[in-house]
């Protein structure tokens, strides 16, 4: 059994070059471009970045003596292996489709770990293939029941953020439940699975016009805070880092997968509107007023472990989520109301990916853990949808204003993800 002990030894650095362990023999290019892809494959699908993932494809082939060149995207894999040193040969070629991809922080630590114990020469490249085909068919770190409260619990916690009232949070809850209902459902069709963005706006707007009209809710609260889930901010802010890591093409493609996001969300939202009318559903608005500030401290508390679960941090390192959320959530209180939004996102960013990286440096673990959810709190989705929907609505000012705020937003967090990376530099390559 791997241990936390084993994974804080000899972590593959990005730092200083690494040292080429004994091996008991040396690998051809074949062997290794099958390693190599299935484990760079692993890592863009549990929600690896593309320029680590190239950066690890490049490093693990250097520790077996052979140069390896990759190309990542969102939805493949492009590798090519020769020996080093050698005379001329035809490189080996290797291509990988990710036919799913997302965030699972316990199997991107485990392959993690499984790569670095090879690097470290403490196991073999057979045994690591074994091992990372049994973290493909192993359960989830949270079982369904946990996933339900997490929902609710995002949901409602981010009710109290957009400054909703108890009857609010409590309708934020539902619509964050009802919509995970509806992803489990969707899920099961091969189809039907693309249809979550339009499907989940569609059915959390009904609802939150229904209990706008039924029991008084704030129904733009309602509505944001129950689609926490769907929006694409942390997509868009991450092909905004990778154009700014000159991976042109990943990048571009995470920016329209955001964008076809927001449109798919806003559609949903305008047929909603549409049906509203024709039932003659009236939402009256309502004035929405900060609630004191220990309960958005418990909102902010209740939020971060819900991302834990949501992100599938393992069980043991759940005070990462808890650390994580609270630096976002307390930088964001500090400078938010000194500061333009964009300012404030720039801080916070550095604030939040500075102590990120710092705990990656100390445990030997990967950055990622330490700075997802709080930088979940961080990313403009609501607003960009806000954007969307103001031009939806004929307001092209309100939404110009609100999406040139959402870019500035976004190229704040970025800017302080790259400005935090330099003064506290991470050691790893995840």
């Amino acid at each position: 059994m791997i241990t936390d002990a084993a994974q804080r030894k000899a972590p593959v650095s990005s730092e200083t070059p690494l040292p080429i362990s004994v091996r008991t023999r040396v690998r051809t290019a074949e062997e290794l471009s099958d390693y190599l892809l299935q484990l760079g494959e692993l890592l863009l699908r549990y929600g690896g970045l593309a320029y680590r993932v190239e950066n690890v494809v490049r490093v693990v082939a250097e520790l077996e003596r052979h140069e390896a060149e990759s190309f990542a995207l969102p939805t493949a894999l492009f590798v090519t292996v020769a020996p080093r040193g050698a005379e001329p040969v035809a490189p080996v070629h290797r291509m990988a489709r990710v036919q799913s991809w997302g965030i699972d922080l316990d199997r991107l630590l485990t392959v993690d770990l499984i790569f670095n114990e090879v690097a470290a020469g403490r196991r073999t490249i057979e045994e690591a293939r074994a091992e990372l085909v049994s973290v493909e068919t192993r359960a989830p770190a949270y079982g369904p029941s946990t996933q339900w409260l997490a929902m609710a619990a995002a949901s409602g916690g981010a009710a109290v953020l957009f400054r909703g009232s108890g009857p609010d949070i409590a309708a934020a809850a539902f619509v964050g439940v009802a919509i995970h209902a509806l992803a489990r459902v969707l899920g099961k069709h091969p189809q039907a699975r693309f249809l979550l963005d339009f499907a989940g706006a569609l059915l959390a707007s009904l609802l939150a016009t229904v209990g706008a009209a039924l029991f008084g809710c704030s129904r733009e609260a309602v509505l944001l805070a129950g689609m926490i889930t769907l929006f694409p901010g942390l997509t868009f802010t991450t092909g905004l880092a990778e154009l700014a890591q000159k991976n042109l093409v990943t990048g571009s493609a995470r920016l329209m997968e955001a964008t076809v996001t927001f449109v798919a969300l806003v559609f949903g939202i305008a047929l909603s509107v549409g049906i509203s009318r024709w039932l003659a559903i009236d939402a009256p608005s309502t004035t929405r007023t900060p609630l004191p500030l220990p309960v958005q401290g418990l909102a902010a508390i209740a939020i971060s472990l819900a991302l834990g679960v949501l992100f599938q941090v393992p069980r043991r390192l759940a005070w990462a989520a808890l650390v994580s959320g609270g630096a976002g959530y307390a930088a964001t209180a500090i400078a938010g109301p000194n500061l333009p939004p964009y300012a404030s996102a720039f801080v916070a960013a550095i604030l939040v990916c500075t102590l990120a990286n710092t705990l990656a440096r100390v445990t030997s673990r990967p950055a990622q853990l330490y700075h997802l959810p709080g930088m979940m709190l961080l990313v403009p989705g609501s607003l960009g949808f806000l954007s969307l929907e103001e031009m939806l609505k004929g307001t092209y000012e309100a939404g110009v204003e609100k999406g040139l705020m959402t870019v500035l937003i976004g190229g704040g967090l970025v800017m302080g993800v790259l400005s935090a990376n330099v003064i506290v530099p991470p050691r790893k390559l995840l």
